[in-house]
């Protein structure tokens, strides 16, 4: 129980000073992505700058029209080509959970895999 009230605890101090909150394991991976926000049809180009098992890290333009709450749809590339092209199809569902755009030119942006993937994941 005493474990519990220290997590609930932790929790709520990174949300205020800003430290990562994924209990997951985390690995620093640049790698291209495609980024379709479906309720206008755009795509953006972008890279990871990390992953883990329930989401991303991404650099985006800063031209991107995304903000927290949104569903994106996300391909991540294999290579620093990129590998085949993607279709929706073969898209991951995603949710912002939150934007940066303190650095000229890109936007960071915390993406959070929506629970039907890590599911599909979790059975792989």
């Amino acid at each position: 129980m005493m474990l519990l009230v220290s997590e609930q605890q932790t929790e709520q101090q990174s949300e205020e000073s800003g430290i990562e909150r994924r209990r997951g394991l985390r690995i620093a991976q640049q790698r291209p992505v495609k980024v379709l926000e479906p309720s206008i049809g755009r795509y953006y180009g972008g890279q990871t700058q990390d992953v883990s098992t329930t989401g991303l890290r991404l650099e985006l333009p800063a031209s991107a029209l995304v903000r927290p709450g949104k569903t994106l749809n996300i391909h991540v590339g294999l290579g620093a080509t990129g590998g085949a092209l993607a279709n929706r199809r073969q898209m991951i569902p995603c949710r912002v959970v939150w934007i940066d755009r303190s650095q000229p030119g890109k936007l960071s942006a915390g993406i959070e895999f929506l629970a039907t993937t890590s599911a599909h994941l979790d059975a792989a």
